[in-house]
Parts: structure tokens; C-alpha cells; sequence
């Protein structure tokens, strides 16, 4: 018998943290400069770096992604890794 080898793509979620720096005078005054930058989502000027978080990817389902898929099987072995399907012909199958 011969083995085939395929591959599934999922969509997940995960958390990021991201690090951010502040100069200012005080601790106070870099917690009220960086909450406000937080809530107007203007954290860019503030970002160093990031790292993702291990262990907190979630799989997706399709009704997480706007009734989008969440999973594609693909074969490799004709040469041109192929979609045989997605879990949304599943969901569309029942």
C-alpha cells in the first residue's frame, strides 16, 4: 500500500501580547497616556513587541467567522495541493 499526504488549514484564535512603552513623568501619568491611547485604539506610536501567547489558540467554527469556513482539507500529492473540501460542505451536507 501506498501512504498520500494532505494538510488542514484552520482558522483560530488566539491572544497576542503585545508590549508597549510610555515616557512620561510619573507612573500615574503614563497609565493615564496609555489607557487613553488604549481607547483610541492609537497604540501604534506605543508598541515595542509582541509574543503570542502559547496554549490559547481556539479552533473556529464557520458560525464564529460570518458563516465563512474554518477548515480546508487539501491534497499535496498532485503537485498542486488541491481543496478537496471545506468544513462548510460539511455543515452544508447535514
Amino acid at each position: 500500500m501506498e501512504q498520500y499526504r494532505f494538510f488542514i488549514d484552520r482558522k483560530v484564535t488566539s491572544w497576542v501580547r503585545e508590549w508597549h512603552e510610555v515616557e512620561a513623568e510619573s507612573l500615574e501619568a503614563a497609565k493615564k497616556e496609555m489607557i487613553e491611547a488604549f481607547h483610541d485604539n492609537m497604540c501604534v506610536e506605543t508598541f515595542d513587541e509582541q509574543e503570542y501567547l502559547e496554549g490559547t489558540e481556539d479552533y473556529m467554527e464557520p458560525g464564529d467567522n460570518g458563516g465563512n469556513c474554518t477548515a480546508e482539507l487539501y491534497c499535496c500529492e498532485d503537485g498542486d495541493d488541491s481543496l478537496l473540501t471545506t468544513n462548510i460542505d460539511l455543515v452544508n451536507s447535514n
